[in-house]
Order: structure tokens, then sequence, then C-alpha cells
């Protein structure tokens, strides 16, 4: 939906300095051999290919905005061309088939210069390129030499291998592009072709017959373009230049090349039973491009007697129904060659005759003119894009060179075109009049309204792309502007959607664009100003006082602000840009709109909605009501993604909020409810999206009403009367779900209908009807006026209970978040009984069976968050220990906690936790059911086929304690809190801020920020972290480390801190552990000082050893334990403890007893990495030397291997020579029986030797 905050042109033009300096400085070691004083000796014969790989990628980014290039297009090209030049020279190196996979290595040098040429040429086109290429005549026969030399294919090697023999494409293309501007010498071809023998040319047989006397040069060139206009590849196009350019030579002409190849042409155009039916389609491409090219270079007296028999051969390919023909006709590009050759034949025609012997008539042009019209009319309707490009084109070239009156014809015609397949309806087209004015306060419309789904898309298209094209070249007189802008405003406003939902109407709106920017450029102010807007029917709101730049500004404001495509609202705002540059002093606040509107700022169709067109709503009603009326059609409330639905609700809230500084609050909301009713009473059932939409819009605007009367500085007399005059129509609010938009059983529960979107929506608007009327239980009741709505209908509320009914039921998040709201503030109206009934039915539906509820996959979600929404209504008993549940609320923190047991899905468990913390934590209150439900949630690994899926429980409990905090549930001194506040809030949370999880981290760590400043375990605030990348840095990890001075933290700290240290990701790991090794290097090694807070290097291993051996069999801390011991012994921090009291057997024991009898690799050989490290330790070193003997003998090659290189390295001087290099030769991958003798021998040597 939006673009990215930080665009790519943008980063580009900040970037291409940089990239082309590199690759500036790059080129003269890429592409020259140097001396050893750096100067240039001579071209390199081959390259590396990862060095032309680069290069390109230098090249590539400009493809978003080429201009960059410009300025240095004169330091690149030149050495390329002058390094090209030389290459020339060389002789030509075969490459057998066994030296081919050199090739993916190292590549000619020539080959690499062309790929970088292609590349340039394809960014910045050819043309641009082509003027660096050297066009010294001197230089045409080596270049053609070379090419025919480099071209031929290896012997023995087919023709699609790779070889330097064997030219790639990119070398084609290239040297033939090269071949073709070197054609441009001004002098005759012969006086510059060698006697070099040409072979026999062999064109007879393909129709083709060459004069006499051709130059050499000629007959060598003529095989190579006519062989290279039929392939397939980009080589085809530059062939097609050289055969242009070597045809249309004067010296060329005079000797007849332009009539053999345009009877040739024609030859091959022709159908003849010697011809093959299944001829490449890329012949007849190949052909018709030449043509196309011949009719573009030339004039009329040159090519006026081929231009009636190219038109009829043109024309037969286009219509006949010959089988070479359909199959022409299936090709795009043939087709849209095709469309080029009747353009330039009509522009032909239309020139004055040469001469009085010219053979064709009047009534010949005007019968092709007429022909080739309407060939273009049905062309603009091709499925192809390009076709449709073309054709608009070709159309508006020709009008443009007619007399005024045919072009004003061809206009029409294509004005009327758009008028086809357009139906008209009704507004409400099941409502009578009676029910329109009853709903919309006596408002109505009965005229009739365009309908454009009949439309097709493509032709719209292409018919507004003509109109585009036909008011750039001024083509349409100022008469006709009034139907011309009544298509466009249409255009810019069309919109289609696929049996899929993907949009069709993009292509017209962009089209559009371009018309009112042509129409801005093209017509002068006077001119607009004199078009009579009453004739133009389409357009936002009442446009008959308008002028026509006012009408237009309007229009792109609108679009520029809520299309959904970006590329759409850009172009709006270019156009706007263009439209009031242009007229100044037409358009309203001219200069502000287009500083409002930005191409920028309009990028993300997020801040499009909510800032840009409320900004621009602020500077006139007359962008405000056209932007409102946007918000509720297509472009807003109708939007294909449910995402931008709720965002174009967010947006009309800010309108309101802008109406209302120009107007009183009861209008505004009176202005913009009828309007949506309007909107609302329009939908059939099955608009299910268009519903959606509304209702969300509704809803904000009841809710922005409802903050602006409270937030409202008038008095309450001037309140009361302007309720006074609006209170009937706002309390037509009640009949929203009755007459307005009727909601049925069916239309919230079948799948077919989408009742996610529904319920989602009618929760919103119940939520925000709710919170703006009075209730019953409300204590001050002398303020109603600062309440929206005073009295809800208790038959209104039954439906708004019957709709959460059905809502809680289900399991989409947005759909439980909405209906949990709607049922807390449904609750605020209702009855002490009725919302005890609710409750009960509630919770009896949660425990009816406890078995499925537990296991469901969502039907409960919206019940458990139903019931911790609507907790505070059932008030709690104060105490001096603080406030205890009543019965109601004991059954919810019952259920609540139930469904967070471990005996529930993870699904249902998230969403208990999340109600228990908005509802009931919030509430102040807490029990011991909610100490355990935290307590098992904090400590929650669970792990399936998704992953660790307890880390969601574990980030819903740390939210959960957060609100509890904040609340001062757990600050109410019982001793339950108190309990909390030290086993669960401190401790766990702790722990859980330094584990290997980054979102978890991340949500520890804001608890325990939140929590820092009134803590007494907790002693400075924490550093300032502002997302969870940043809680993964060696700055993150050193902080968390000074919770190791506060005694009740630091086994929980350094329990977390092992499983990121120990198996965290890569960034993790390093951060870490690099912040842990420098953290006890800083340490002595025994703790001198008594001071509780004070620790020493020793404290620290110990509590390791505790970690360890209180998670003996979690393989989750346990390997993590071992991973940061070994780490430590492997960075000698706890050899400091070889001359204090530490229990270094105590140590052997425990990583003995962690893998003894265990299958999982990870843990041996975590282990084994500390056995690695201790065998230093003479107090244990034979002792470990036996483990890893014996471990020689584990069924696990991996451990074998692995115990066998400790082994070596520690022990090999027990060993003689003959038995170390036994033991190296040794496959300790075999089997366990083979290895048996040798681990014998190496218990007599080790072990029993002295160490």
């Amino acid at each position: 939906m939006d673009a990215p905050q930080v665009e790519r042109d943008i980063k580009l033009q900040r970037v291409s300095g940089d990239l082309l300096a590199q690759f500036v400085d790059s080129l003269p070691g890429f592409l020259w051999n140097c001396d050893s004083s750096g100067n240039k000796c001579h071209a390199r014969r081959r390259v590396k290919q990862k060095d032309c790989a680069r290069l390109i990628a230098l090249l590539e980014p400009f493809q978003e905005w080429p201009q960059l290039l410009d300025p240095h297009l004169a330091r690149i090209l030149p050495p390329l061309t002058s390094a090209f030049l030389e290459c020339l020279d060389f002789p030509i190196h075969r490459v057998s088939s066994s030296q081919q996979r050199f090739l993916s290595v190292a590549i000619p040098l020539p080959r690499a210069i062309c790929k970088l040429l292609y590349t340039l040429s394809k960014v910045r086109g050819e043309k641009v390129i082509c003027r660096f290429l050297n066009n010294e005549p001197k230089y045409l026969e080596p270049l053609l030499s070379a090419f025919e030399a480099w071209d031929l294919p290896q012997a023995g090697l087919q023709t699609t291998q790779l070889s330097e023999g064997h030219l790639v494409w990119e070398e084609r293309y290239i040297m033939l592009l090269w071949l073709s501007h070197l054609l441009l010498a001004p002098f005759d071809l012969a006086s510059i072709s060698s006697e070099v023998s040409s072979g026999a040319i062999g064109m007879s047989k393909l129709g083709l017959d060459l004069p006499a006397g051709l130059p050499s040069i000629t007959k060598r060139l003529l095989p190579i373009s006519l062989g290279y206009l039929v392939a397939p590849g980009k080589e085809r196009e530059s062939a097609k230049v050289l055969l242009v350019r070597l045809t249309l030579r004067r010296d060329m002409r005079q000797l007849g090349l332009l009539h053999s190849l345009i009877g040739w042409a024609l030859y091959n155009l022709t159908p003849h039973s010697n011809k093959i039916l299944s001829m490449p389609i890329y012949q007849h491409v190949g052909v018709l491009s030449f043509l196309a090219g011949v009719l573009a270079s030339t004039d009329r007296e040159t090519i006026g007697e081929f231009i009636i028999p190219i038109f009829r051969a043109v024309q037969s390919v286009a219509d006949k129904g010959d089988p070479i023909f359909v199959e022409v006709r299936s090709s795009a590009l043939a087709r849209k060659f095709m469309i080029k050759i009747f353009r330039l034949l009509v522009t032909l025609i239309l020139k004055p005759k040469p001469n009085p012997q010219d053979p064709i008539s009047e009534t010949m042009s005007s019968t092709i003119l007429e022909d080739v019209i309407d060939q273009m009319l049905i062309a603009v309707a091709d499925k192809d894009t390009p076709i449709r490009y073309a054709a608009s084109k070709a159309l508006s070239v020709i009008a443009a060179q007619l007399e005024g009156d045919m072009a004003a014809e061809v206009v029409e015609a294509v004005v009327e075109s758009l008028g086809e397949d357009v139906l008209w309806e009704k507004d409400f087209p099941e409502l009578g009049v009676e029910a329109i004015s009853r709903l919309t306060g006596g408002a109505h419309n009965t005229a009739l309204r365009r309908n454009l789904t009949a439309t097709n898309p493509l032709r719209w298209h292409g018919l507004t792309l003509t109109l585009a094209h036909l008011l750039f070249r001024r083509s349409p007189p100022p008469n006709q502007l009034p139907q011309i802008l009544n298509s466009l405003i249409l255009g810019l406003g069309y919109e289609q959607r696929s049996a899929t939902g993907s949009s069709l109407g993009t292509n017209v709106r962009d089209a559009a664009c371009f018309g009112i920017w042509a129409l801005s450029r093209r017509y002068s102010t006077k001119e607009l100003l004199e078009v009579n807007t009453a004739m133009i029917g389409a357009g936002s709101g009442r446009i008959e006082h308008m002028s026509v730049p006012q009408l237009l500004a309007t229009e792109l404001v609108v679009s520029a602000s809520l299309d959904p495509s970006g590329n759409i609202r850009r172009g709006s705002s270019a156009a706007l840009q263009e439209l009031i540059g242009r007229h100044p002093d037409t358009v309203t606040e001219g200069i502000k709109v287009v500083q409002v509107v930005d191409y920028h700022a309009v990028a993300r169709r997020s801040r499009a909605i909510t800032e840009v067109a409320v900004g621009a709503a602020e500077l006139g009603q007359v962008y405000w009501h056209a932007l409102f009326s946007g918000m509720l059609d297509w472009r807003g409330a109708g939007s294909s993604d449910a995402e931008s639905r709720r965002v174009s609700a967010q947006g009309v809230g800010r309108l309101l909020t802008a109406l209302a500084r120009v107007t009183s609050i009861f209008e505004a909301t009176d202005i913009m409810i009828k309007k949506t009713f309007k909107g609302l009473a329009k939908l059939r059932s099955r608009e299910v999206e268009e519903r959606h939409g509304l209702l969300l819009t509704l809803s904000e605007i009841v809710k922005t009403a409802g903050r602006l009367l409270r937030d409202s500085t008038e008095t309450q007399q001037e309140l009361e009367a302007q309720y006074a005059t609006q209170k009937g129509d706002i309390f037509g609010l009640w009949e929203v779900f009755g007459a307005i938009s009727p909601l049925s059983a069916k239309d919230l529960t079948s799948s077919t209908l989408r009742p996610e979107l529904t319920t989602e929506s009618a929760c919103n608007l119940i939520s925000s009807l709710m919170r703006q009327s009075r209730s019953q239980h409300d204590k001050d009741q002398s303020r109603t006026t600062r309440y929206l709505l005073q009295e809800v209908p208790e038959a209104f509320v039954n439906e708004c209970v019957d709709i959460i009914s059905l809502a809680i039921q289900r399991p989409e998040e947005n759909v439980v978040l909405s209906a949990s709201l709607a049922a807390k503030d449904v609750f605020r109206i209702l009855d002490n009984t009725k919302r005890e009934e609710l409750l009960q039915s509630w919770v009896a539906t949660l425990n009816s069976d406890i078995n499925n509820a537990l296991g469901s996959t969502g039907k409960s979600f919206g019940h458990l968050a139903a019931i911790g929404a609507v907790f505070p209504y059932f008030s709690s008993a104060p105490t001096h220990q603080g406030p205890q549940p009543t019965k109601e609320q004991s059954s919810i923190i019952r259920t609540l906690a139930l469904h967070a047991s471990a005996r529930a899905q993870i699904e249902s468990r998230v969403v208990a936790i999340k109600s228990l913390a908005a509802g009931v934590l919030g509430s102040k209150v807490t029990t011991p059911e909610i100490d355990d439900t935290l307590r098992s949630a904090l400590d929650d690994y669970t792990v399936d086929s998704r992953g660790d899926v307890g880390s969601w429980i574990r980030m819903e409990a740390i939210d959960a304690v957060s609100v509890g905090w904040v609340s001062g549930a757990f600050r109410s001194g019982n001793s339950t809190s108190e309990r909390l506040v030290e086993d669960v809030l401190i401790s766990r949370v702790a722990r859980l801020a330094a584990e290997k999880l980054d979102k978890v981290r991340f949500k520890a760590w804001k608890c325990l920020r939140v929590i820092q400043i009134e803590s007494k375990y907790l002693l400075d605030p924490p550093s300032d972290f502002i997302d969870a990348s940043q809680t993964s840095s060696y700055q993150y990890f050193k902080q968390l480390l000074s919770h190791l001075s506060i005694p009740p933290l630091r086994l929980p700290t350094l329990e977390g801190y092992v499983t990121s240290a120990g198996l965290g990701s890569e960034s993790v790991l390093r951060a870490s552990r690099l912040a842990l090794a420098d953290h006890l290097e800083s340490l002595d090694v025994l703790c001198s000082n008594k001071d509780p807070q004070s620790y020493g290097l020793r404290d620290i291993c110990e509590t390791l050893l505790d970690i360890l051996k209180q998670n003996i069999t979690n393989d989750r801390v346990a390997i993590s334990t071992l991973e940061v011991l070994a780490f430590l012994i492997d960075s000698r921090i706890i050899q400091l403890l070889q001359e204090t009291q530490f229990n270094w057997r105590s140590l052997l024991a425990l990583v003995q007893k962690a893998h003894f009898k265990t299958g999982n690799v990870l843990k041996l050989t975590a282990a084994v990495k500390v056995y690695a490290g201790l065998v230093e330790i003479p107090l244990v070193r034979r002792d470990i030397l036996t483990r890893l003997i014996s471990m020689l003998m584990h069924p696990f090659p991996r451990v074998r291997n692995q115990v066998a290189e400790v082994l070596y390295l520690n022990a090999a001087g027990n060993l003689g020579a003959e038995a170390v290099l036994t033991f190296k030769q040794t496959d300790w991958s075999a089997s366990p029986r083979d290895l048996k003798s040798m681990v014998e021998t190496l218990k007599v040597h080790i072990i029993q030797s002295p160490a």
C-alpha cells in the first residue's frame, strides 16, 4: 500500500557520485595492462567475469534516473571505445571443449566491453551512447573484418555454446550498432572499400536480386544485416538500423539497392506456394521493422513509388486470413510495427506531392487515410499495452497533420467511442424516494449516474491515451474541450476489478493524468476559462460555478491524495503542479495546494490520506467536499484492501476536525453522517467491502465528533442551542443497523459474505456509539450536552448485543479486538442484571465443554477477550490489602487462568493472558491464580513444528507484567504483590531480558524500564534502546551485566544470559560473549568486600555451576551453559581460579552428569569442548583423559572425531612416534568394534603413564 519512507530515486541521487567515481576509477585497471611505473601499455586480452559483473552492477541502479549519467559519459565511454578498437588486432584464440569452463571465470576483453556498452545503452538509450562511438571511416573495414572473424562458430562446437570464437548477443548488438554509426561517412563506400573477395552471397533464393557494381563493403554488410534481421534476440534491432542506413545512403540508392531491398521485403510479405508455412515469426517481424525504419528515415520523393505496394502488402498481413498472416498477427511486436508503418505511410501521403508525376491520387490518399484511422481505432483496444500505446500515438500524429475540421472529426470519433457501453442508473436502485428522504433528512438526488462496469478497460486506456496525445499536439479545437474534459475526468476516476480482485483501471487513470498535464501545457488560460463547465457532467460535486482550472485542480487533489496506486498519486501531483504553474490565479489557494500536495508527500498512501488530504481540505471548502466524497467511494471506503479502508476512515475523522473549525460540531457531524448514510443506503448485500469501509467511516465520524464535543471550549448554552437544532438528524444513527444498512445473521456468519469484515466494522461502530451516549450509571448527569447522543433505545442495545454475541465467535484478531471493545462499551450502558446474564452466558459457553474449548482453533478467542474487557464493570471490594475481586470477577479470573494454562492451545493462551492483562490487572486486581498463571507463562518454552511458540506466551506475559505495574496492581502492599515483585517482576523478567530471542529480549527490556523507577532491586535506569535490533548490541549486554550486583537477580540474569552467549544468533553470540569476557576480566578473582552487592569471578563461576546443576536435564539451558563454560575456559578466564578453592571436581561431575546417556549431539559436543579446556587443570587432568578415551567408543562418529582431535592436541606427548602416526591415520568414523584395539593402546600409553 505504501511506498518506502526513503525513496529509491533520492537515495540514488545521493550515492550516484560515489558509484560513478568508483566505476571511472576501476576502468583503467580493468581495461589496460600497466608497466611498473603505472603507465598504460596495452589492452588486456581477458578480464575476470566477476570484475565485469561488478562494473555492470554499478550502472544498473541508474535505470531509475538515467540522466544522472550524462555528466560522466565523456569520462566513461572514450576509454571503453579506445580499448575495444585496440582489440580489433587481436588474433582469434580457439577454445577447446575442455577449456569451456574457464570462460565462466575469465572472458575476452571485447566481450566485457560490449557488455558494459550494452548496459549503458539500456540505461541511457542507444542514441545517446552512439554519439560517443568513434566515427572515423578508417575503422569501418577493420570492425567489419573483426565481426566476420569473431562470429564464425568454432568447429565441433554447438552454436549455442559459449566460445571466444563465437560472439554473444551483446557483442553482436554493439558491433552492428557501431557499424551502422560508421555508415554515416559522408563519401561513397566504394572509395573506402578494399578489393576483398566477399564470396557467394546467395541472396537470390530469398527473392533478393542485387544490383551490379556494389562495393565489397556493401556485399559483406548485406549478409550480416539480413542474417540478423530475422534473429529473435536484441541484435535484430541493431541489424535493422544497419540495413536501413546502408539502404538509404545516396550512393546505394543510385546503384538501385533501395529498389532491390524493398522488393525483397514485399516478396517476403506476400504468400507464395513455394514459401514454407512454418516460417519463423521473427522473419516477418524483421521485414516489418525494416520497412518501418525505411519509411521513418526517408521522404515522399524517395519512397513515393513504393507507398501503395507497401500499404497493400501490410494491409494484407493485417486483414487476410492466410495461415501465415494469422501467425504473424499473433505477435504483438509484429502488430506494433504494422501500426508504425501505417502511421508513417499516412504522414507521407499527407505531405505535398514532390512532383506532378507522383503516382498517388487524392482518392487513393483518402482511402488509405480512412482505412488507417479505422485500423487505429480498433487497435487502441488491443490486449497488449505496447499496441495501444502505438495506436494512440499514431492517431494523434495523423490528426496533427490533418486540417482543422478533419482533426476535429478524429477527436469526435474518439470521444464517441468512450461513450459506448456506458450505463446510466439511479443512485438508490433498491429504495424508494420516501425512504431516501427519511434516512438522509430530505436531501436526495434522483438524477442518473454513470456506471462504467460494462466498459472495456483496455479500450478506455487506449482511447484516453489517444486523447492525451491529441491534446499534447493541440489537435482538438477549444470548442471540443468540454467533451474531452468530461472524458478525462471520468478516466481519472476510472476503476474496474478483475475476478481475482486486482485493479484494471490504473492504466486509464495514468493516461488521464497525462491528458490533463498536456491540456495544461498546450491551452492558454483564456481558452480554459471560456469553457462552460455546465457542459461537463463528470466531477466531484457541483461544478457549474467552477472554472476549468479549478475543476481540474480539485479532481487532481482527490486523485493525488486518495488513489491506491502510487504512480497515479505522483502523476496527479505532477499534473497539478503543471496546471497551477501554467495558469496562475485561477485556482483557490493554488500555491499552497501545490506545497501541500507535494510529489514526495503523496508517495505513502497512509500519509497522503491522513495528512495530505486533510491539509488540502483545510485550504478550501471546494477541496473538502471533493475529498470527503472521494473517501466514501472506491478510493477510500470502497478500497480493495481492508487496511486502506481503515486508514480512509481515519482520514474522514480528520476531515471532520477540519470542518468543525469553520462551522459548528453538530452541523459538521450532521453533514458527514447524512452523506455516509447515502452511501450505505445504496449498497447491496453482496457489497461487503464497501459496507465495511462505510461502517468504519461512520464509526470514526461519531468518535471524532464526541472527542471534539468533549474538548470544545463553547459554553453549555451554545452547545444546547446547537444540539436542539440538530437533534433529530443525529438520532437517526439508531437506525443504522435497521432501515439504513440492515444486518442479518447471514451477513455475520456466512463465509461467502466475508463476515469478519462486517463484524469488525459493526463492532467498531457500536463501540463509538456507546461511548458517545449517556449512561444511567454516569455520576454527573448535569453535563448531558457533552455527550453527542443522549439516550440509547433499548431496541438498539438489543441489536448490539446480538451482533456482539455473533462477533465474539470469530477467530480473526481484528474482530476479536473490535468485539471485545464493543462488549466493554455496551456493558457501560447495560443495567447490572443484564450484565450478569451476559457474563454468565459467556463463561458458561467457555466452560460448557472444557476439553473442546481448550482445544479450539479460535472460537473461544472472542469470549476470552470479552470477559476480560468487561471485568471492570463488576466493581471490586476495597480492603486494606487493596481491591479484592467480587464473585463475578473471580469467575472471570478462574476462566482466564484455566484457558491460560498449559492444557490449552497456544493461541488460546495468548488471548487469555492478553485479556487477563487488559481487564484484570488493568483494574488493579491480583490473586494467587494470577500469580501462578504469570509465572507459568514467563517460564513457557513450548516448541512445536512452528518453532518456539512459547515465546508468544512469554511476550504476552511480559506485557501483562508491565500493565500490572503501571496500574498499581503489583504495588498494593499485600504479600501476594510482594511475592510477584520478587519472583515474577524482577527475576523472571530480568532472565527474559537476557535470553536469545530478540523480540522477547526487547519486550522484557521495556518492562524493566517501566518498573525501574520505583523498584528497590534495579539500580540505574536502563539506557535507551528504541528497537529490537539494538538489544543485540555489545552496549545492551554490558548494561545487563550490571544486574549481577543484585544477589536476587544474579542467577536468573545469568540463566537468561547463557542462552544468548551459548546458542544465540551470530550477532547476539559475538556481542554477548564479548561483553561477558570484558566484564569478567574486570572483576577480582575473589571478592574481599563483604557488601552483598559485591562479587568476584569465583562467585560468577559458582553461579554458573548452580545454573547447570538446576537445569541438568533441561537441554535448552544446559547446552548453553556448557557452551559458555567452554568459551570462558578457551578465553583462559576460568583458569584464573586455579589458585583459589574453586571446586573443579564439582564442575567435572556436573559436566559428566549433563551428557550421561544422552543422545543430544549438541550437548555431547559442548561437553567435549569443556573437557578440552579442563584438561589443562592438573587436579582433574587424569579423570578427564580417562573420560575422553572412553568416549572414543561412543556410537556417534561426530563425537568420536571431536574427542580424537582433543586427545591428539593434549596427550600426544605421552605417545611414541609410531603411536602418534597410527593415531593420526586412524579413521575415527569407523565402527567402534574396529577401534577397540587402538583405544586400549591409548589407555596404556596415556592414562597409565605419568602426565
